[in-house]
């Protein structure tokens, strides 16, 4: 085992305090494993794509590139008490028996306690600051909620005097004479821009003038040159009308994807952000060659943008949707870079990598929530239990590891502390309580011993009852995988491949779900053509058993389906392995490798 990764303590006066704050002094280096590699495979340096929590993710980053990183942009969850949802079509025509289904898959959840949310930013940008070269900056983004608590962490991180400006980004949303508004309405966010010290990297960039702000040079020179005095110092009307006018740190000329949601770059991700925001930012606070990270990647703007002007890049995200959102995305980016023989300094490849594995559930809120909804258990708000059964008290604990003796303790004190939720129906001949409620448990798998343990250890006077949805199934359809149907065949050399069928039961149970309420009993969510549940599908023509490089990429645009039927010329004689990778539009992936001889 590596010895802990020691973090240097932050540079600020700690000002603002929270419920368990406390610094991150170490961190433990945790490896990663090479899963996909996209565009020019023989390149001599890759771009990367994370998958895993960002805090891991952070450690693992500081082995090589400590110090390294040129630029940072940030779009973290707001802690705005909501939950973010991609909406996901059903491709091609409707279903039978309803209408066409709009599903909503959850991408993270942003319901926090404030402490904890705290801690949260404040661990990983103590990363951040370790990554950063010295002529480094970091842009994080915010709305109006926590942006104040967030500013004072940064001063401590980075140090006030690396304070550089606050953004404002208008985003204000015509709406008419009518809005849900009581009081004046949000019209923008809030980007906070520090440098790792007074040396930093920064590109002045230039606006258009405009008739109001050229009506400003007002005065004349012994030349006849007119100018404007501002902060002290001339300013020519010349120099304006060659280079335009210099951009301030208030953005009203970018439009959000509220004012333009049929904008094509728009691929309908919770939280996207437009790609004009980020040129501006990269092109400012770097250089070409230079580093960009993103350890909130979303739907690859960051990325996308610095590929395509000309930097490196590192984008993380712990939600796989947001993955395969932008290994899609970039991996357009980076076709027409080859199709167009960019040069310059562009990375034209970039690997997709784990960091730990994340296999048992592709995402752990939606995991969460299918269970709750497959048992039937009503939601709580505001309480330690996540829900009711059948008057009885829910708790469902984290599905991607087994319960344990920690998880127990944690529940015992949660039913302590929530005493008074329970009804006393009658006492022991000790005079001990017992409860009329009982808690249930939801878990995947459990310690051998965690019954044993559990029995000794309650001493609430409830009953605990332990739910496990390996065992119990309760047609949880979420543990299985899609499956598909392959003909595949060789002849002269050329590959002939066929998706035959495809079957998604994740997909096919939340449709059904959906269109519980619209239709009849004696109806069934079907689909027409399995071409519709598909998003993508990509072939590796000679895989070598470690990174999945697609020669053929079948990813239709919006409306369309894949076609289904594919072929690929060899040039040489052997034995090759066919790897397949079918996406469906939930995100649910299938693989497949199949041997050929090429005679």
């Amino acid at each position: 085992m590596k010895r802990p990764i020691t973090i240097t303590q932050a540079k600020g006066r700690p000002l603002l305090h929270w419920a368990g704050k406390r610094p991150l002094e170490s961190v433990q280096f945790y490896p990663a494993q090479e899963k996909e590699v996209y565009g020019d495979k023989s390149a001599s340096e890759f771009n990367k794509l994370f998958w895993g929590d960002n805090l891991q993710v952070l450690s693992h980053l500081l082995q090589e590139y400590r110090g390294k990183v040129d630029l940072i942009y940030i779009d973290p969850p707001f802690d705005s008490a909501a939950d973010y949802v991609k909406k996901i079509k059903v491709r091609g025509s409707v279903l039978e028996a309803a209408p066409q289904s709009i599903l909503e898959e959850k991408q993270y959840t942003d319901i926090w306690e404030r402490d904890e949310y705290l801690q949260f930013l404040y661990e990983r940008l103590l990363l951040m600051r370790e990554l950063l070269s010295d002529t480094g900056s970091i842009y994080v983004h915010m709305d109006e909620k926590r942006s104040h608590y967030i500013k004072v962490i940064l001063d401590e991180v980075f140090g006030p005097e690396n304070f550089q400006r606050e953004i404002v980004w208008d985003i204000t949303v015509l709406s008419g004479f009518k809005t849900i508004a009581q009081n004046w309405i949000r019209g923008h966010d809030t980007i906070l821009y520090y440098t790792k010290s007074p040396k930093k990297t920064f590109n002045k960039l230039y606006q258009s003038h405009t008739e109001k702000y050229l009506s400003m040079f007002n005065r004349e020179d012994e030349n006849g040159e007119k100018y404007l005095v501002a902060h002290g110092s001339k300013r020519y009307l010349k120099d304006v009308e060659s280079k335009g006018k210099p951009f301030g740190d208030v953005w009203d000329d970018i439009m959000s994807f509220q004012q333009q949601p049929t904008a094509a770059e728009n691929v309908q991700y919770p939280t996207q952000k437009p790609e004009t925001l980020l040129e501006r930012i990269i092109s400012a606070s770097s250089n070409e060659g230079d580093l960009v990270l993103d350890c909130f990647v979303g739907s690859g703007t960051t990325c996308a943008v610095a590929q395509r002007l000309g930097r490196r890049w590192i984008g993380c995200d712990i939600n796989i949707g947001a993955i395969q959102t932008s290994t899609k995305r970039l991996n357009q980016v980076i076709s027409q870079q080859l199709k167009e023989k960019q040069k310059g300094k562009a990375v034209l490849g970039f690997k997709v990598l784990n960091v730990n594995e994340y296999d048992v559930f592709k995402n752990e809120v939606e995991a969460k929530e299918i269970v709750m909804e497959m048992y039937g258990i009503e939601p709580l708000k505001r309480s330690y239990f996540d829900g009711t059964l059948d008057g009885d008290f829910v708790k469902v604990l984290p599905l991607n590891r087994v319960l344990g003796k920690l998880d127990i303790r944690s529940l015992l004190k949660g039913i302590g502390d929530e005493m008074d939720s329970f009804t006393k129906k009658t006492t022991t001949k000790h005079g001990e309580p017992v409860y009329r409620e009982r808690v249930n448990i939801v878990c995947s798998g459990l310690e051998l011993d965690a019954q044993d343990f559990l029995r000794k250890e309650n001493k609430t006077g409830v009953e605990v009852k332990i739910l496990d949805i390996l065992s119990d199934t309760r047609d949880l359809v979420f543990k299985q995988h899609p499956e598909a149907k392959l003909k595949v065949q060789v002849k002269d050399k050329k590959l002939s491949l066929d998706v035959a069928a495809f079957y998604s039961p994740l997909l096919m149970r939340k449709l059904e779900l959906e269109n519980t309420k619209r239709l009849k009993k004696e109806d069934e969510a079907k689909v027409s053509d399995f071409r519709q549940i598909v998003d993508s599908v990509t072939i590796d023509i000679d895989y070598d058993g470690k990174l999945f490089n697609a020669e053929v990429m079948d990813l239709p645009e919006k409306g369309d389906v894949v076609q289904g039927k594919y072929e690929w010329q060899y040039t040489k004689k052997g034995k090759y392995t066919v790897a397949v990778k079918i996406i469906d539009v939930l995100g649910e992936e299938y693989f497949e490798t199949v041997p050929v001889e090429v005679k």
